[in-house]
């Protein structure tokens, strides 16, 4: 897009002054809250990639033990092959991302739209449980819209991926999540860069 290198949070271009420590002499003039607006938007910038990893690394990491026991209760080598597969989505989506804020719609208006789209797949997780109000003493089970009442228990056959609890809805949500975290990820590092570079070299 032609202004894809524009600065996030635009002002009067002056000089480099723009991007140096403030002077204590001019708290409120126009150039100090130009610089404010320009460490905030860094600030967000950072805050949102680092919560972006946390829930990324935060879903990766706990995915296989969520699967493997109650009250999803799936086979390790299911649980094992979500997350190949959650992790090929997400960095295959990454060439679509990419060509898709570059060609049509710009860098921040893919951020913004794929990080909804990333948040309504980890919507899905917490829905996964039947009971939000159960006692201790209940066993946990899969909720009952997505439940498949079979036994995986037996240890001497090989349970297929269409008897495991929820299955469907957790391809789902991993579809979901990984389209949403290749696209975003491509994006706000470059986008951050730029914002970092036009204050440093352009102002």
């Amino acid at each position: 897009m032609n202004d894809e290198r524009r600065p996030l949070l635009s002002g009067s271009p002056h000089s480099l002054d723009r991007c140096s420590p403030a002077d204590s002499s001019s708290l409120l003039s126009p150039s100090s809250r130009e610089r404010w607006k320009t460490r905030a938007s860094f600030i967000l910038i950072l805050v949102t990639e680092t919560l972006e990893r946390t829930a990324f690394y935060g879903l990766i990491c706990n995915m296989f033990m969520f699967l493997n026991s109650n009250p999803m209760a799936w086979a390790s080598y299911n649980a094992a092959t979500v997350i190949f597969v959650f992790n090929g989505i997400a960095y295959v989506t990454a060439i679509f991302g990419g060509w898709l804020a570059d060609s049509c719609l710009g860098k921040f208006r893919t951020i913004i739209i794929f990080f909804c789209i990333y948040a309504v797949g980890f919507a899905f997780w917490p829905l996964f449980f039947q009971h939000p109000h159960a006692r201790p003493e209940d066993n946990p089970q899969a909720a009952a819209w997505c439940r498949v009442d079979s036994n995986n228990s037996a240890s001497d056959t090989v349970v297929s991926l269409l008897k495991e609890n929820c299955w469907w809805a957790v391809y789902l949500s991993i579809a979901i999540i990984g389209v949403g975290y290749g696209t975003v990820r491509v994006n706000i590092i470059p986008y951050g860069a730029f914002q970092v570079l036009q204050c440093l070299y352009l102002y």
